[in-house]
């Protein structure tokens, strides 16, 4: 089996159940083909190149301290890329780099993961410093000329998640990003655009989960880029191996970054997001949720009951916080109840609601209805609660579980692996809601920082990536107190549906659906799977639910004013959370092909027009959405949408019921008139 093949399909986690039937037509377009084979002859020469980094003083790269080798037999070539290993190896014998290279076929993409390893079984290395995964000097056309940086604010719970930032880079001068709170995406996205000009640049996405930093520096000729971790000031013990961020490099060359991106994404589709025991594509979801587990088994029963009489094409029922602990009387009717972080790392079921002992009702209901079940966790953190402390206080650093610990990880992998088999869990949800970087400071000796951070993250993939050997079905949901956590390694571990804490409850104006707009025109090049809480939409407000909605969503009934568990949903309410699911259904397929975004990256204003869309070139068909925000000026826009074969006729359904055909003119330049504060969404099928 090949996961990386060409022609991509996709399969569901889950049939679907008996009474949605509707959803059958959905699997089977969304097993369809979905990418066109590509060609593109260009190169990033990131295989020439190596890391950098000071040992004992002295830099690795000067002559004759490093010696330099392709690795015999390591070579393998797949339908999807080249590989090959090469190391470095100081002159003590000591120490060594190990790059396992990537050169992807069909794109132009190259990358490579990075180890460091003490070859000594008796002492320890020299110093290790300022370790960079990537130094490269790359070439510019103009030597007078700034160039320009691209970046996407990270997640930090507010309104101004995601919004796109860029950086003009004069000769002389240089832009360093950083994150050290400990999370990947607080404070950047780890996808960084350089734009030598208008046609040609870079992508730089940086393979770590904690803390990050790059550097951009414009020296007229050329632009240095260096990545790696935040603080690196180690030395190994003998047999020790850590690993360092990986990196991955995309180039465009002759393109608008418009362009760029929907090859972004063409590239992340076929070769970084998660994948079934068949090299399918894992679909995104769409979930009701009960919302956490402090609700009684017939609270939870309540709202999936209500979820399949109404027929709401749910594929997932989600289960999240509060379920765990010692025995305690809970507040049963908000979303996690209060008391939701004070038990994390007791993972023993609460019997004071769930009387059973575990989550079975509500499990075997679930799946005796077709639907996925989802639940939460959160492994890497331990509050005082967790009765392993009295026998074990030493796997745990503050509230951080030692994951550089074997026991320690060998205890959190045996007690969450034993719930997901016990209930058949279909969809593990991973939050972190903490910074782990103040904790990884304080455990690293002066001859050793960077290595509780590294061994941290170097255990938690191997809770991942053994979690998905152990259970081959299984799809990996990540959260950190909303988006914190989203970099290429992770995205290719697992989905996201917390994309910001922001969308939880009601927030002032329109700000939240400004941030939905957000978050998907901007995210999806780079996160193909995404979503949102959608407890933040008035009931009826149909903008903003479309602003709400990506290519996953998730709703808890019981945030509406206490629906199900509190009053009965009433049956306008029903009528409309059909309309609109009905329609999110539908566009969900399209999402699994190409994406085109239609006016550039926008920002927290509500002053101008976000569009996108999505196509399917093996379906022949899409979708596009635009939305004038409340203050955007002008009352109609054209937009140039892709993908449009300019000799046929289209087959156009809108949101609004309208139905006609039209020439392929007429929808390659479509021309938009809304009202402010309104959207226009169509779906189109070639005829």
């Amino acid at each position: 089996m090949n996961p990386f093949k060409k022609a991509i399909s996709v399969t569901p986690c889950a049939a679907p159940a008996p009474s949605h039937l509707r959803l059958t037509l959905l699997l089977v377009l969304l097993t369809a083909q979905v990418l066109p084979t590509m060609a593109l002859a260009q190169t990033c020469r990131l295989n020439a190149s190596w890391p950098a980094f000071d040992y004992d003083g002295k830099p690795a790269q000067a002559d004759g301290s490093c010696s330099k080798a392709t690795v015999a037999g390591s070579q393998i070539e797949t339908p999807g890329y080249a590989a090959q290993t090469r190391t470095m190896t100081a002159v003590d014998g000591r120490l060594q780099v190990r790059l396992d290279g990537k050169s992807y076929k069909g794109f132009p993409a190259e990358e490579y993961a990075v180890l460091v390893t003490s070859l000594s079984k008796t002492e320890p290395t020299g110093i290790v410093a300022n370790f960079r995964s990537l130094k490269i000097s790359l070439d510019k056309p103009e030597s007078s000329k700034p160039v320009v940086l691209h970046v996407l604010r990270g997640s930090t719970c507010k309104a101004t998640d995601f919004i796109p930032e860029a950086s003009s880079i004069e000769t002389g001068k240089e832009r360093i990003l950083t994150t050290t709170c400990g999370r990947s995406s607080n404070d950047f996205i780890p996808f960084l655009e350089l734009s030598l000009d208008d046609q040609n640049g870079y992508l730089f996405a940086v393979g770590w989960t904690g803390s990050w930093k790059t550097r951009f520096a414009n020296t007229g000729q050329a632009v240095e880029v260096e990545i790696g971790m935040e603080r690196t000031n180690f030395r190994l013990l003998p047999g020790e191996t850590t690993r360092q961020p990986s990196v991955l490099v995309l180039a465009r060359k002759n393109q608008t970054r418009r362009e760029f991106k929907t090859l972004v994404h063409r590239f992340m589709l076929e070769n970084k997001v998660p994948r079934d025991p068949k090299g399918h594509i894992i679909p995104p979801i769409l979930a009701v949720a009960s919302g956490g587990g402090n609700k009684t088994p017939k609270m939870m029963a309540d709202i999936l009951q209500y979820s399949l009489d109404n027929k709401i094409p749910f594929d997932t029922y989600w289960v999240d916080a509060g379920w765990y602990g010692a025995p305690h009387e809970d507040e049963l009717y908000s979303n996690c109840g209060p008391n939701w972080w004070k038990y994390v790392g007791d993972w023993r079921v609460n019997t004071t609601t769930h009387p059973t002992g575990d989550l079975l009702p509500i499990a075997n209901a679930v799946h005796k209805a077709g639907l996925k079940f989802l639940l939460w966790f959160e492994p890497e953190r331990m509050t005082d609660s967790a009765p392993i402390l009295q026998t074990h206080p030493e796997y745990r650093h503050g509230q951080l579980v030692d994951y550089s610990n074997p026991d320690a990880l060998r205890w959190i992998q045996d007690t969450v692996y034993g719930i997901i088999a016990k209930h058949k869990i279909d969809i593990y949800r991973q939050d972190f809601n903490m910074d782990p970087g103040p904790v990884w400071r304080g455990m690293d000796a002066a001859d050793r920082i960077g290595i509780a951070e590294a061994k941290h993250i170097t255990g938690m993939y191997q809770f991942l990536d053994d979690m998905r050997a152990r259970f081959p079905d299984i799809l990996q949901e990540n959260c950190s107190s909303g988006g914190r956590r989203i970099d290429i390694e992770m995205i290719s571990r697992a989905h996201t549906y917390c994309r910001s804490d922001y969308y939880i409850g009601r927030k002032p104006g329109d700000t939240a659906f400004i941030l939905g707009q957000n978050a998907t025109l901007n995210l999806m090049p780079y996160l193909p799977f995404q979503g949102c809480e959608f407890n933040c939409v008035p009931v009826g407000d149909d903008y903003a639910a479309f602003s709400i909605i990506s290519s996953g969503t998730v709703i808890t009934p019981s945030d509406f004013d206490g629906g199900i568990i509190r009053r009965k949903i009433t049956d306008n309410e029903t009528a409309w959370f059909k309309k609109v699911f009905d329609v999110a259904v539908r566009m969900r397929p399209l999402y699994m092909g190409d994406f085109y975004q239609l006016t550039d990256e926008t920002g927290a204003g509500d002053d101008v027009w976000c569009a996108w869309q999505c196509h399917r070139p093996d379906l022949k068909a899409g979708f596009a959405i635009v939305f004038r925000r409340g203050a955007a000026a002008d009352e109609s826009r054209t937009f140039q949408l892709g993908g449009i074969d300019p000799n046929a006729t289209y087959q156009v359904d809108g949101y609004d019921g309208s139905k006609k055909t039209v020439p392929s003119s007429e929808l390659k330049d479509w021309t938009v008139t809304v009202q402010p504060r309104s959207f226009q969404l169509v779906f189109y099928q070639k005829q």
